[in-house]
């Protein structure tokens, strides 16, 4: 039914809130076309621009196309690039590849099984991409990142998410802002590489 506003307007209903946000990731919609002109990452003098953390296991790694939106039993397929610049050329890459995959398939097929574009929802979602989501993985999960108690909890969740073999277990996994060899990594482009990352604060439940 319609909400409570006081803007004596005519009542939406629920049917039409879905068809509207539908619409707007279908090919030519609003959010279609916001994800048309943007990145997955991005780098501006020195400064890298990525929404989730830059750590030891999504820096310099590229999913496959053929990247699932599911629970996998194993880790999916992918590549490592060695620069950052290549990295960030793929990933922006990937992005396109996916938006063209969804535009020329955006339903279900018959089987309910795959869609076009799924490789995106499979991007942002750290179960798919089996704890490696730039888009996902961060540096604030679960209080002060920096301290050595912080870094053994880190570390006990990681090694308990490998032992385990269950892509949910990376959701107790804060990245390391202080990693050595990811920011070695950043620095090795040229003209000085990457020296700072500039990357969406959020926390995951």
């Amino acid at each position: 039914g319609g909400g409570g506003g006081g803007g004596g307007g005519a009542a939406v209903s629920d049917e039409e809130v879905v068809a509207a946000a539908v619409a707007d990731v279908m090919p030519g919609g609003a959010m279609s076309n916001y994800l048309r002109h943007a990145c997955v990452a991005a780098v501006f003098g020195q400064t890298l621009f990525a929404h989730g953390a830059v750590d030891a296991r999504t820096a310099g790694y590229v999913p496959d196309d053929s990247t699932r939106f599911c629970l996998p039993a194993a880790p999916q397929a992918g590549r490592m690039v060695d620069s950052v610049s290549e990295w960030v050329d793929a990933l922006n890459g990937l992005l396109e590849r996916g938006l063209a995959d969804h535009a020329a398939r955006p339903e279900w097929d018959a089987e309910r099984a795959t869609r076009g574009g799924e490789v995106l929802l499979a991007l942002q979602n750290r179960d798919a991409m089996w704890g490696r989501s730039i888009v996902s993985n961060s540096y604030a999960d679960g209080g002060c990142i920096t301290t050595e108690s912080a870094a053994c909890v880190r570390e006990a969740a990681l090694a308990d998410a490998e032992a385990r073999a269950d892509p949910s277990a990376f959701a107790a996994v804060a990245s390391d802002p202080l990693d050595a060899g990811v920011a070695a990594w950043l620095r090795s482009g040229d003209e000085g590489g990457v020296n700072s990352v500039s990357s969406h604060p959020h926390c995951c439940e």
